[in-house]
């Protein structure tokens, strides 16, 4: 009795296709999942979003926004022209600047939030003059160089 050869698909034509199917499992997992993970991932920053000098060259106002995915406290800020260097706390009896307006009503920024705050230094920032402004908090500290 004569018995039929089977036909099918060669072996690397097989492993060809194989290798796409499991490509294109990857790529579907990892595009349903790349959100979730990167939303767990902490990530503190926070952005200079607004800076006035007044005329006097004394009142400083300025907004910092919490443009990351945790929530920060602020607790003082530093501002800096040439060798003078003013630190501004937010709580105890040292507290010297007032918060303008925040949306948790103090100094905790979650993320999205923007706080504004009002400080006085005791030095001139003439006008156009550069400055840098230090935002210091629970999760980071960033540095701003600005011009009046």
């Amino acid at each position: 009795m004569k018995t039929q050869a089977r036909k099918g698909i060669s072996p690397f034509l097989a492993t060809i296709i194989l290798v796409v199917i499991t490509l294109s499992i990857g790529g579907l997992l990892y595009t349903q999942f790349q959100q979730l993970v990167v939303s767990q991932v902490r990530n503190p920053s926070m952005n200079l979003t607004d800076i006035n000098v007044a005329p006097n060259g004394e009142n400083i106002i300025l907004s910092i926004k919490n443009d990351g995915n945790v929530p920060i406290t602020l607790s003082e800020f530093t501002v800096s022209y040439n060798n003078s260097l003013n630190t501004f706390r937010f709580a105890g009896t040292s507290s010297n600047v007032t918060v303008l307006s925040s949306p948790s009503g103090g100094t905790t920024l979650q993320p999205g939030d923007t706080l504004t705050a009002q400080m006085t230094t005791n030095f001139v920032i003439p006008a156009f003059g550069p400055f840098t402004v230090t935002a210091i908090g629970n999760q980071l500290s960033r540095a701003f160089n600005v011009q009046a």
